[in-house]
């Protein structure tokens, strides 16, 4: 009947949300930076690989990026407009460490683990996955150790940056996000009218994540041009940030369990060689321009474009200068895909 498959589908998501809850409350408690990505992402995720059939609505997810996107757009200062001449020489460190990373996974998953060609080289693509999935159609790839690969390392990079900027002491709030008043209903119809807009024009360019990168470009404009001086109130914020969580989370599937003992000890490998290489490319810019490494790290980071965005502004960090590298990333696998897929279906 599908009256009772739309609320068994409602349940479904009603107890996703409440998990994410919970994990990212109890990470709040622990005082984890953005807790409630983290603690939230990881119940979702553990959840769901011990048989809990978790959801969430594909038709939400663009609002939740849009309020997202406008929560880390008013983060943007002045400073950030400073640094933007040295954006260029970032991506071009940021390029050159892509081809690298692509590579050297490609290499342990096919050469050292004995994966398929095409499981390998898609694999080791750092995110993108529905992209990734739509270009690799007709290919003979395991796209399911494919998708679980890539739900791995976007587990562990959003776990481990929180843990490494409560090690290295950076601060968990946004600066000045105390001191800001809070946005009445003059400027919360100017953020949103605005955000709407943006990503409209970005979802008609077919811009990569158009609701976060609109709603992060229009409310960054309006700040820095005066126009609103404020931030989102809090019944905003954490139930968006707690959609957030619950979308990465719900990534996995409870019959993921199953096959990753056979899938873990690969991807593993291959995460440690994509954060290592990219690491090593965002302390480069870290020591040639003095960029904050938490904030290279988050902007160099292999996959997780929404949810690192979020994090930089959640812990004080230039969401734009991090959203720009995370567009540009994805943007060189827009191009890179396909060339590889036909690359591929020609190989025998």
């Amino acid at each position: 009947m599908p009256g009772r498959l739309d609320l068994r589908h409602a349940g479904r998501i009603a107890i996703t949300l409440a998990i994410a809850s919970v994990g990212g409350f109890l990470a709040e408690l622990l005082g984890v930076p953005a807790g409630w990505i983290a603690g939230g992402l990881l119940a979702v995720a553990i959840a769901s690989l011990a048989g809990i059939n978790t959801a969430f609505p594909s038709g939400l997810q663009a609002p939740v990026f849009l309020v997202l996107g406008i929560y880390s757009g008013t983060g943007v200062t002045e400073e950030t407009v400073e640094q933007m001449l040295t954006w260029p020489a970032s991506f071009a460190i940021l390029g050159v460490s892509l081809v690298a990373l692509i590579a050297a996974c490609y290499w342990w998953l096919h050469s050292r683990c004995g994966w398929a060609r095409n499981d390998a080289l898609l694999s080791a693509l750092p995110g993108a996955l529905a992209f990734v999935i739509a270009a690799a159609e007709g290919l003979k790839a395991d796209m399911k150790k494919v998708a679980i690969t890539q739900s791995i390392r976007l587990l562990i990079l959003i776990e481990t940056i929180p843990l490494v900027a409560l090690l290295v002491g950076h601060p968990s709030a946004p600066a000045g996000a105390a001191s800001s008043p809070v946005a009445g209903p003059r400027d919360l119809a100017f953020l949103f009218a605005a955000g709407i807009g943006a990503s409209l024009v970005m979802h008609a360019l077919r811009v990569p994540g158009s609701w976060m990168f609109g709603g992060l470009l229009a409310a960054s404009t309006l700040v820095l041009t005066g126009v609103v001086e404020a931030r989102l109130p809090g019944f905003l914020i954490v139930p968006c940030t707690i959609c957030l969580a619950a979308i990465a989370g719900s990534r996995f599937r409870p019959g993921d369990l199953a096959i990753l003992p056979h899938i873990a000890g690969p991807a593993l490998g291959a995460f440690l060689i994509a954060i290592l290489i990219s690491a090593a490319a965002a302390l480069t810019v870290t020591l040639i321009f003095g960029i904050s490494i938490v904030q290279t790290l988050l902007a160099f980071g292999p996959g997780a474009q929404e949810a690192l965005t979020v994090l930089a502004f959640q812990m004080n960090i230039d969401p734009a200068y991090v959203a720009a590298h995370q567009v540009v990333r994805f943007l060189a696998l827009v191009v890179a895909v396909p060339v590889m897929a036909r690359w591929l279906a020609r190989k025998p």
